[in-house]
Parts: structure tokens; C-alpha cells; sequence
């Protein structure tokens, strides 16, 4: 029997936290809560609906449940192993249980964030908690229980302990971000978690480059402010120094520091500071002053380093400066400085080693223990969140020996060599040099994360030097990892791991889209029309990306295809990667029907601005997805949500033009967002920083198109 049958309360426990309820005359009846804990009052939430519960799953006393719509019921399956699994570490890292009763994830289908850490009813988006991970790929696997994680770190970090005032958001989500990828990724250390953190950390250093970020720690005084820092900087700037820190104090010191902080915090408001005491108390150490700068100064360094020799002896000599998104104007802030806890590798005679030093001042040099390096690569494990600047020789010694150094450590080089380059740092050459050398890269993460810099460099060429440029500079690309695509071939082995499988992924995403393959948009077109017939007749992750490469040259019969498998999709993630596929589209007619759609039904209140954000990537949709922002802004902005309005701004940063910048300069002014004031100025830094990249590799790019 139940509560609403006996009129006792419900048994410790009970999925909806209900204590009793009592039937009243005409059908109506009062729900009686459990007596809620100390919550600051942003945490308290209802929920009210046709939800459908899942079965439980327990860790000790805690009862796990899903709501969700009905009909959903066979999606909950993976979910509830990772809240499982990730709660069982969470409770074993803080050395505290589970603060609450009960753990229900509620799946919301519209929901502006993505996921809400309200205490013991954490909220979610349906793409976010209900999957087939039969019909997922693997990086939609990781970011599932990647947010599960983080909400559930919430409960200690943010809800048990929560910051006193939203300048310290990063408190909460800082450590919440740190703490998901460190817990997955010991459930799953196949998926190595901290090479797709090393994805969101580049854009967040990408975004601190600019002159228009924002410190970690900033002072709010409203509420359009404070929905303002709930952006890259707050969370992947903000876990990456988390990381940093850790590694440099330790492990078992900075758990031990965070145990100590929430303990004596529980139930209970927080600033930085309580932190620092809690890590200082258990490392022995003064962390304030290392932590400090990297906290409430915007930007990072960039660390130039070079091997010298003193007397037989090697030393490193480095200096730091701001990294500056374009190095030919002067710094307004020339003599910032950070402390860095910097970790290097080295390459030995029998492998290659890490070697630890506190770089305290602007400029220095110390010496390295042991024989002279063969090579010297200046981020490790790319825990720190700085970019490593190296001499000409030391990235010819490090080409040389680019297997020794981890998958990471390679995602990073290209992702540093890639930043030097825009902002004027390094040469094309050098750059295109390295990506090309990459074509028989095994590491997906690596292959991933050469395709937006190549494709930055083949719509620079079309800019600057017309579209048969841009042709030879794809045909490159196509052929440089054409021959690694052939050899693994498009068929998943029946014994393949995934490793196989995202590689070929990324092979047919850098040769059939990056590359314009036409043999590879062919093959796109076949893979596609067998997938939407049977979707086990191709495998996930090649489909997820031959449903954009098939697109692209894809026209309206098979629009309608992707329309229709939208509709009738039996997964929320399958619905919404068609949904986004119809902005890959190319032709007129078809762009302009995808604009329509989001102020249709069709598309979501929580779509409208990812799926704006996603066609300003297309070239071929980008400007009428302007115009079109413009003519209907009033109708947009009563549809797209305060955080997610200022996606489509930002991404209109892709049409690269000065007079595209002088139309969003002007549009805005008119019609303020108050919501997204740095995304517009954001936007218009990236613009005149694309004006300023084209003008300045031009001549190299054009050289290097032209040679034989």
C-alpha cells in the first residue's frame, strides 16, 4: 500500500519525496512534502506532469530513479548505470554519503540548460538522459554521463556547500566540470575523457584569448550579468585551473583539501578564500598566491621556451607574456603575469619523462637533472592552461618524435601551433606543415582536432584568393587522408574497437567534408540512404558524419528523408542530430526552409539558437541565416531563451567580412540583448581578427597553394 491508500508517510526513500497525501472531496487530494534540508533557495524545485518512473537502482540507501514521458521507458538503462557508478565514486571521493533522501533525473523536453542540480530532483534535457546506446556514438555517450556526473558532483559541490554570491558561480561549476571528466573517466578509461576535455579546453582558451573574456571570478550586479558567466570561461577556464592546481599539490593533498573544505562548510555559503585556507591547511603550502592570479585576471600566458647551454649543463630558459589574439598590437597589459605550475616532457635516452617547476616570475632559466633532452614539449598531459611557445628547433626535434609524446600532448601541439598561427605568433607553413604530417595520426581526438583549423584555412583561401584556391587547398586535404580512410575502408569489423571506428569517423569527416571529396560525398549519399532504411546497417559513428557530408550536396528528396527520420525518430539524440543535419544543407531553397523552421513548432524553444549557431557554420547558409536573424528578430527573441540567445550572436562571428561587421556593429546597437553584451563584441573581435589572419597569410597561403 502507499501513502495516498494509508494516510501514513511514505517510507524513507519514496522516488517523490512525498510524506504523505490525503484524498480530499472531488478528486482532489494534498501532497505533504518531506521536511526539506538547508538549500539555498535557487535549488528548490517541482516538477508536475505525465512522468512515468523508472525502475530504481540503489547505491547503499539511495534510491536512483528516472522520470520521463511515457513511452520512453526503454532509454533509461544507461543513464541509471552512470548516475550509479558515478554516485558510488562521489561519495568515496568526498568522504561524505549522499547529503540527500532520494535521487530522481527528471527528463525535461524543453529545457533551456542542459542540465539544473536541484537537490535530490536533478532536471535534464531529453537529449541528455534518454538514449540507445546502440544508436549513440561514443562522444554522445561521454557527454551523457559526462553531465550526469556533474550534476550529481553539484549535490556536495554547490548544493551541500553552495558560493555566497553568484561572482563565485565558478566555485559550483569549476570543480563540478573538473570533477565529471575525472570521475567518468575512472569508470571508462577506455573513453580517456581528458582528450575531450582537451576539445572544450581549446575553446576556452580560444574565447580567454580575446580582449573582450571576462577574469573567472567577476563581480555581479545583475541578474542578465550573472547569466552572462555561465560560458566556457567559467566552466572549462575555471576546471582546467582546478586541474592545474590538483596536479600541482597532488592528488591525495587537494582531496584532502576538498574534504576539509566541505566538511566544515556543509549547509552553509562559500568564497574562493574558504578554499584556499581548506588546500593550504592540507598541502602545508600558501596555495592563495598561486591560484589568486589565474582566478581574477582575464587571459593566460603564452610561455615561450628554449633549451640553452650553460657550461655542459642544460637549462631552460622561458619568458611569459599575455597571450595576444593578434601579436602585432601592442599589449595594454604587457606586464600581467601568472604563476604557472608548469609540468614539461622531456625526451631521454630510454623514452621521454616529466619534469616539474614552479614558474613564478615573467622571465627565468633553471636547469634540467640528467643528460641533455632530445626534446622538450612544454604542456604535459596539457594540464596547464597556458599556451607553450617553442624555438624552430624544438618543434623540429618534436616532429621528429612525435609518437613519444601522448594523444593529448599531440591534440594540444596542433592546437597551440594552430593559435600561434592566427594570431601571428607562427608561419603557415610551419602549421600546415605539422597537419599534413598527420595523415596516418591514429587518435581520433588528434584527427578531430586538425578539421576545424583546416577548414578555417580552405574558407581563408576562398576569402583572399577565390574559390579555385580553395579547391587546391581542399584537394590537399582530401588527399593527404584519403589513403588512411581507404586502408581502414567503410565497413566496421565485427571485432572492431572503437578506437577503429572513431578514427574512420574522423578520416571521412577531414577527407569528405574538409576535403570536398566528391567520391567521399558519393559514398556519404549511399551510407545514408542504407542508414535511414535500416539504421544497424551502418555504424554510428560513420553515420553520424555522413548525415552531414551527405547533406552538403544533398537535395530535396533527400530533405525530405532527413525531415521525416526527424519526426519518427525513436531517440531524442537521433531526432536532434537530424534536426541540425537540415542546416547542412546548401541549396537556396532549402536554406531558407530550415531558417523558417525555427519559428515553427517544429523546432524547440531550447533548438532555435543551436540550430541558428550551427547554419552560421555553413558557408553556404551563413549569410541568409543573417539576414534572416535580422528581419525576424522580434519573433526570435520572444523565442530563444536568455543563456541560449547569445549562441547564434557569437556564431555570427563566422561571416568574416568588414562590412559584415559594420552590419552587426549597427543591428545591435539598435536592438540591445542584455543578456549577450559580450557576445556582440565578442563576435566583432573574431571578425576583425579573421580580416587581420586573411591579410597576413595571404601571400604564404598563396605560395604554398601554388607549389607542385
Amino acid at each position: 500500500p502507499n501513502a495516498a491508500q494509508t494516510g501514513r508517510p511514505a517510507p524513507r526513500g519514496r522516488a517523490c519525496a512525498v510524506a504523505k497525501i490525503v484524498p480530499r472531496e472531488g478528486g482532489r487530494k494534498t501532497v505533504v512534502f518531506a521536511q526539506t534540508p538547508p538549500l539555498s533557495t535557487y535549488l528548490l524545485a517541482l516538477a508536475v506532469g505525465e512522468l512515468v518512473a523508472s525502475d530504481a537502482v540503489h547505491v547503499g540507501e539511495t534510491e536512483i530513479r528516472i522520470w520521463h514521458a511515457p513511452g520512453k521507458e526503454a532509454l533509461t538503462a544507461f543513464s541509471l548505470e552512470a548516475a550509479r557508478e558515478t554516485l558510488t565514486r562521489l561519495e568515496t571521493y568526498f568522504d561524505l554519503p549522499y547529503p540527500y533522501e532520494k535521487l530522481d533525473l527528471v527528463a525535461v523536453p524543453e529545457f533551456e540548460a542542459g542540465a539544473m542540480e536541484n537537490a535530490g530532483a536533478v532536471f535534464f534535457r531529453e537529449t541528455l538522459l534518454l538514449v540507445d546506446p546502440a544508436r549513440t556514438t561514443i562522444l554522445e555517450s561521454k557527454r551523457v554521463a559526462e553531465v550526469i556526473c556533474h550534476e550529481l558532483a553539484h549535490m556536495w559541490y554547490g548544493d551541500l556547500v553552495t558560493m555566497a554570491w553568484w561572482d563565485d558561480l565558478w566555485l559550483n561549476e569549476a570543480f563540478a566540470t573538473w570533477m565529471a571528466y575525472q570521475v567518468v573517466d575512472a569508470w571508462k578509461p577506455e573513453w580517456r575523457m581528458w582528450s575531450t576535455f582537451q576539445h572544450d579546453r581549446s575553446a576556452a582558451l580560444g574565447m580567454d584569448a580575446l580582449a573582450n573574456t571576462h577574469p573567472i571570478y567577476v563581480e555581479v550586479r545583475s541578474p542578465a550579468e550573472a547569466t552572462e558567466n555561465f560560458d566556457l570561461i567559467t566552466y572549462e577556464k575555471g576546471a582546467s585551473v582546478v586541474r592545474m592546481v590538483e596536479r600541482y599539490l597532488g592528488a591525495e593533498v587537494f582531496r584532502a583539501g576538498v574534504r576539509k573544505y566541505i566538511r566544515e562548510h556543509q549547509e552553509g555559503n562559500t568564497v574562493a578564500a574558504d578554499l584556499w585556507n581548506a588546500l593550504s591547511d592540507a598541502s602545508g603550502q600558501d596555495v592563495e598566491p598561486v591560484v589568486r592570479a589565474w582566478i581574477e585576471q582575464p587571459g593566460f600566458p603564452l610561455l615561450r621556451l628554449e633549451r640553452i647551454d650553460r657550461s655542459g649543463r642544460c637549462c631552460i630558459r622561458y619568458r611569459q607574456e599575455r597571450f595576444r589574439p593578434n601579436a602585432e598590437k601592442p599589449s595594454r597589459d604587457a606586464t600581467r603575469r601568472w604563476p604557472i605550475p608548469w609540468v614539461g616532457r622531456v625526451g631521454t635516452a630510454v623514452g621521454s619523462r616529466t619534469v616539474r617547476q614552479l614558474l613564478g616570475r615573467g622571465r627565468g632559466e633553471f636547469e634540467l637533472e640528467g643528460e641533455a633532452p632530445r626534446f622538450l614539449y612544454g604542456n604535459a598531459e596539457e594540464a596547464g592552461f597556458f599556451r607553450p611557445l617553442h624555438t624552430a628547433e624544438e618543434l623540429a626535434a618534436i616532429s621528429q618524435n612525435l609518437r613519444e609524446l601522448t594523444a593529448v600532448e599531440r591534440q594540444g601541439l596542433v592546437g597551440h601551433q594552430w593559435a600561434a598561427l592566427r594570431a601571428g605568433y607562427g608561419e603557415f607553413g610551419g602549421f600546415i606543415g605539422l597537419a599534413l604530417a598527420l595523415g596516418n595520426e591514429s587518435d581520433a581526438d588528434v584527427l578531430t582536432t586538425l578539421r576545424p583549423a583546416l577548414e578555417s584555412c580552405a574558407r581563408s583561401a576562398r576569402r583572399t584568393l577565390g574559390v579555385e584556391a580553395e579547391r587546391k587547398l581542399r584537394a590537399r586535404v582530401a588527399a593527404t587522408f584519403g589513403p588512411a580512410l581507404a586502408s581502414l575502408g567503410l565497413e566496421a569489423g565485427a571485432k572492431e574497437g572503437d578506437d577503429a571506428r572513431r578514427r574512420r569517423a574522423a578520416l571521412f569527416a577531414l577527407v569528405g567534408d574538409v576535403g570536398a571529396n566528391a567520391a567521399a560525398r558519393a559514398q556519404a549519399q549511399d551510407l545514408i540512404a542504407r542508414y535511414l532504411s535500416d539504421r544497424a546497417s551502418v555504424d554510428t559513428e560513420l553515420a553520424a558524419i555522413a548525415t552531414t557530408v551527405a547533406a552538403a550536396g544533398g537535395d530535396e528528396a533527400l530533405y525530405e528523408r532527413y525531415f521525416a527520420a526527424h519526426k519518427a525518430a525513436s531517440t531524442p539524440l537521433e531526432s536532434r542530430r537530424l534536426l541540425m543535419a537540415l542546416g547542412d544543407f546548401r541549396t537556396t531553397g532549402l536554406v531558407q526552409r530550415t531558417l523558417a523552421l525555427n519559428l515553427s513548432d517544429e523546432v524547440g524553444v531550447q533548438d532555435v539558437g543551436l540550430l541558428l549557431a550551427y547554419m552560421f557554420g555553413n558557408p553556404s547558409a551563413a549569410p541568409a541565416t543573417w539576414e534572416f536573424f535580422k528581419k525576424r528578430f522580434r519573433a526570435l527573441r520572444k523565442k530563444l531563451p536568455p543563456q541560449l540567445v547569445a549562441r547564434p550572436i557569437e556564431a555570427a562571428a563566422s561571416l568574416a567580412t568588414r562590412a559584415a561587421r559594420k552590419d552587426i556593429a549597427a543591428f545591435f546597437k539598435a536592438n540591445p540583448v542584455p543578456t549577450a553584451v559580450r557576445a556582440v563584441k565578442k563576435a566583432l573581435e573574431q571578425i576583425d581578427l579573421s580580416v587581420a589572419f586573411d591579410a597576413r597569410v595571404k601571400p604564404e597561403l598563396a605560395r604554398w597553394i601554388d607549389a607542385p
